[in-house]
């Protein structure tokens, strides 16, 4: 088992002064975070201030791309073209990372978001259109997707790295997806709950689905949703928990 675990949060999604506040707070107990970058959240004035909170906080910065739907939150399926969809990834993580290096930072991985992240789980050739628009951005950036899924071959077989992804707050499926959101119980709100999920994930690399099934599940990376009710009190939790046990949380 790593003893350095990174943790990764969602943020800048936000329109506010206390939501930034919030994304501060939450960056104490982090290791990486993935900023909205207008697709289905986020403004140049979020990701700006955005940005420079994470670089104060020491973290990996990441784009976190959506299908071009702010009005659903990029959390729906959404009929687009092949090339629209390869233009509005590409004009979000060119925002970012621009604002990134102005501020003299550095854009270091893609997590895309909501349902275009599923639907590259269900979808291969999805994903594969995704992963090749990320590469010809550039092809140094890292692709951070759900863990077990094809998304690490496709990755591979395009000479990009993957980061594998698992969720703390977050039920899975039987078939090792994410269970949908809208169904009972697929958002994990108990802090104590949370750390029994992650401790799982990393000490025997295996997680319970939302029917209790054990599914095997090997992770670099714990994502915490920074819109989860109670996602502070989650990562302090985490945090206190982690140290206890010897762990770090940082990049490996």
């Amino acid at each position: 088992m790593s003893r350095h675990i990174d943790l990764n949060c969602d943020m800048g999604e936000g329109a506010t002064e206390a939501s930034a506040a919030l994304d501060r707070e939450l960056m104490r107990f982090i290791s990486s975070c993935s900023i909205a970058c207008g697709g289905h959240a986020g403004s140049e004035s979020t990701m700006r201030l955005t940005v420079r909170s994470a670089l104060e906080a020491g973290l990996r910065i990441g784009a976190h791309p959506s299908y071009p739907d702010r009005e659903n939150f990029g959390r729906q399926t959404m009929p687009i073209t092949p090339d629209a969809l390869c233009a509005a990834i590409s004009e979000q993580v060119s925002v970012l990372r621009t604002i990134a290096d102005e501020q003299g930072g550095k854009l270091s991985f893609i997590k895309p978001h909501g349902a275009l992240y599923n639907d590259m789980v269900r979808d291969a050739d999805l994903a594969a259109l995704v992963i090749y628009t990320i590469k010809y951005i550039d092809p140094r950036l890292q692709i951070m997707g759900l863990a077990g899924s094809h998304c690490r071959a496709i990755c591979e077989g395009l000479g990009m790295q993957f980061i594998g992804e698992a969720f703390a707050d977050r039920r899975y499926a039987d078939d090792g997806q994410l269970s949908p959101r809208s169904q009972n119980g697929a958002v994990i709100t108990e802090s104590e709950t949370v750390v029994e999920q992650i401790m799982s994930i990393v000490e025997h690399a295996r997680v319970g689905s939302i029917n209790g099934k054990w599914l095997p599940l090997r992770a670099q990376s714990i994502c915490v949703h920074s819109d989860t009710p109670g996602a502070l009190e989650h990562l302090t939790l985490i945090s206190n928990h982690l140290i206890a046990r010897g762990l770090t949380i940082g990049v490996t």
